[in-house]
């Protein structure tokens, strides 16, 4: 018994007669006629009464055809629903985000996104979180992953994950040993920070100033993996998130350290407030969603 057999059946059964469903399934009256003879082959019974030039159905080909109807249209819904899903998940996704995000969140996440939805075209904005808030306001991106809060009339926050910050020094420097470390140690050593108008710089400023610190400053720069690099060659410190150097730190490059007064920070999605999120956004939201629950960040 297969597939085919059962579609000449509910033809048949429908049409009652041989020609119509023959015509209807492109085959030839003989060749439906055989498909019928092998189900009957399969059941044991007849199915159909052929008497009187008029197609009727006897007792068992009845109780096949109701489990028959409930088959194709299984088939049938499962068809559209397909169809649907291929149709939603086309077009165009552009994200907004930080360096931290496409670099240390993002790539696992766009990988899955991509094998499992290859029909839409993904348009990352790679921007300070400030600037990714304002591409949202201005409709020109669909998704802002972003540190919060934002604070604009016209989007919507959904908080996501907090993200920690962790002190980051050689291992062989002397806070290697430590496990944790106060803002007033650490005004001690050369830092390394990220250039003012970020989002993170700014929390880092505000910390140190509600304590009347002054950090050394010894550089600016435009990004993590830098300041990573540069640590590494003992030009400093730096406050960085914790998910940025899982990888140094387990193969023992860099050595970590809690900083006590600083608080988790939340990062979240912004979406505009008038725009609605499209079927492609809510599968990458939930592939993001899924990925963060088993990340440590």
């Amino acid at each position: 018994m297969d597939l085919y057999q059962l579609r000449g059946f509910y033809e048949i059964a429908r049409e009652r007669s041989f020609t119509r469903a023959a015509e209807k399934l492109f085959l030839t009256q003989p060749a439906i006629s055989l498909q019928i003879k092998a189900l009957e082959g399969e059941f044991g019974e007849i199915l159909l009464d052929r008497k009187r030039r008029q197609i009727s159905l006897t007792v068992a080909g009845e109780v096949l055809f109701d489990h028959v109807q409930h088959i194709f249209a299984h088939i049938e819904a499962a068809k559209n629903e397909i169809a649907a899903l291929r149709e939603e998940l086309r077009g165009r996704l552009v994200i907004g985000t930080s360096d931290t995000n496409c670099t240390y969140i993002l790539p696992s996440v766009l990988a899955q996104y991509r094998q499992s939805y290859p029909g839409v075209e993904l348009d990352i904005r790679n921007r300070m979180s400030p600037e990714v808030a304002s591409l949202v306001a201005a409709d020109e991106v669909d998704l802002g992953l972003v540190t919060l809060p934002v604070k604009h009339r016209d989007l919507v926050e959904e908080f996501l994950f907090e993200r920690r910050e962790v002190l980051i020094c050689r291992p062989d420097h002397a806070l290697g040993k430590r496990k944790s470390i106060s803002l007033k140690q650490v005004v001690e050593y050369p830092l390394l920070a990220l250039e003012r108008g970020s989002t993170s710089r700014q929390l880092l400023d505000r910390a140190f100033a509600e304590r009347d610190l002054h950090p050394q400053l010894s550089m600016e720069l435009g990004g993590i993996e830098v300041m990573k690099r540069f640590v590494e060659i003992d030009l400093g410190v730096a406050l960085v998130p914790q998910a940025a150097v899982e990888v140094e730190v387990e193969r023992g490059s860099l050595h970590a350290l809690r900083v006590r007064e600083l608080s988790t920070r939340q990062v979240g999605l912004v979406e505009h407030r008038g725009r609605s999120r499209s079927p492609a956004a809510k599968a990458f939201v939930e592939i993001l969603q899924a990925q963060l629950a088993h990340k440590k960040v």
